[in-house]
């Protein structure tokens, strides 16, 4: 079985058994000081051609390889256009009709100018889970970690996602508001989700393995 992964590759936790299916490399924000998942050179965002998704499709098919679940890789898969996911989803139909479920890593911007009817049409294509990385839901949090987004466009996002039959699970990162901002972090984050009522919630801890240099530095810390 041929998988053409550009190292490294993340996907939630949940999604241990499930295909991973890189179908863009990288972030295309990819800006978040706190984040260095997609910074190496090799991870610079590019969406994957068609023709490369389904060739490794009929890799995994001939490989005989019993596949329930698919998970659209990278961090920023849901940046495509609708008719590029529409065209990736009916791959994964044609050549893996067992599927259960496919899913797949969201930033709320990438909704945006996606209607809910379009988002309907590929939860019913089988696209039925969002992994959506809120962060925060203090404003003044998410400026000054580079998030480009708010309050109002998580909440935009996930109702989004809500009204077209898809479920979503929200990360929140404990600690993003330091010593400084940490109550209004917490409180306006449980503000988010009480008016969201995602459908899971996680609690994730900001750390800093290859050291604090890029998010000390950003002119907003």
């Amino acid at each position: 079985m041929y998988l053409g992964y550009i190292e490294p590759v993340f996907r939630p936790p949940s999604e241990w058994k499930s295909l991973i299916l890189q179908v863009t490399n990288g972030c295309s924000w990819n800006r978040c000081t706190f984040c260095e998942m997609y910074t190496a050179d090799q991870k610079t965002f590019r969406p994957k051609p068609q023709g490369d998704i389904e060739k490794e499709l009929k890799s995994v098919v001939q490989s005989g390889m019993p596949v329930n679940r698919v998970f659209l890789a990278d961090g920023d898969a849901m940046t495509l256009s609708f008719r590029r996911l529409e065209a990736i989803l009916a791959a994964i139909n044609h050549y893996l009709p067992d599927v259960q479920r496919i899913s797949s890593y969201c930033l709320p911007r990438n909704l945006k100018n996606k209607t809910v009817a379009e988002l309907t049409q590929l939860r019913e294509m089988g696209l039925s889970l969002m992994y959506v990385g809120c962060e925060s839901g203090d404003d003044e949090v998410l400026q000054r970690v580079q998030k480009g987004e708010t309050w109002d466009s998580s909440l935009a996002a996930l109702e989004k996602i809500r009204q077209a039959g898809m479920k979503s699970s929200v990360m929140i990162l404990n600690g993003l508001g330091g010593r400084l901002l940490s109550e209004q972090h917490a409180l306006n984050s449980a503000s988010l989700m009480n008016a969201a009522q995602p459908e899971y919630l996680s609690t994730l801890v900001v750390s800093f393995p290859l050291g604090m240099e890029r998010f000390c530095n950003h002119p907003l810390n």
